[in-house]
């Protein structure tokens, strides 16, 4: 009874060892995963609206100009910087509370973005993010409503080459390749 033990324990760790293998050489690893750093601030060449969407921004306006995030009227200002507005409120934007927020906005760096790439961002991703599968689509019509498409989230779209490489073609992957590195941008405030 005993051997009998060991011998299963012994048969499921080399199954175990034989699919981690199999893994290793059907799936290539992905390829590197690359990031954006986010854009740079300051008072003399950021706009008001840039400071008021990136929230670290807008929390360093209202720790050294308290107030301001909130006048309506600033609301057509947006793409102004905060030289430009300070002449309408010489009393809350002085020229030493510039300098400190412009002293903090240079410290911060937008938030860092993934560029999503046919090799190494997993479809189920590209799936789970709406601009992205709009890319996808664009170039690959219904590709994020095909009934079998579940069974492929756990691939890259290089991977998918394999199965169909007339669909997946160089010339399809680097288009989809360029318009994520597009989105990245955007979305980094590049």
């Amino acid at each position: 009874m005993r051997k009998h033990k060991v011998k299963i324990i012994l048969s499921m760790a080399v199954l175990v060892a034989v699919l981690v293998a199999l893994k290793f050489y059907f799936l290539p690893p992905p390829e590197a995963t690359v990031t954006l750093g986010g854009k740079s601030y300051s008072v003399s060449e950021s706009n008001f609206g840039d400071l008021l969407d990136y929230s670290e921004a807008r929390d360093v306006l209202d720790r050294h100009v308290p107030g301001i995030t909130g006048i309506r009227q600033l609301s057509v200002a947006r793409p102004l910087t905060l030289g430009d507005i300070k002449p309408y409120y010489p009393d809350m934007i002085t020229a030493d509370r510039l300098a400190a927020v412009d002293a903090e906005l240079r410290e911060l760096k937008g938030s860092s973005v993934v560029v999503y790439t046919s090799g190494s961002t997993l479809v189920g991703v590209i799936l789970d993010d709406p601009e992205a599968r709009a890319i996808v689509d664009k170039y690959l019509p219904a590709f994020s409503t095909n009934p079998q498409i579940d069974q492929g989230r756990g691939f890259t779209l290089n991977f998918m080459r394999k199965f169909d490489s007339k669909t997946f073609n160089d010339e399809v992957l680097a288009n989809i390749n360029a318009d994520f590195e597009e989105l990245a941008k955007s979305r980094a405030g590049m």
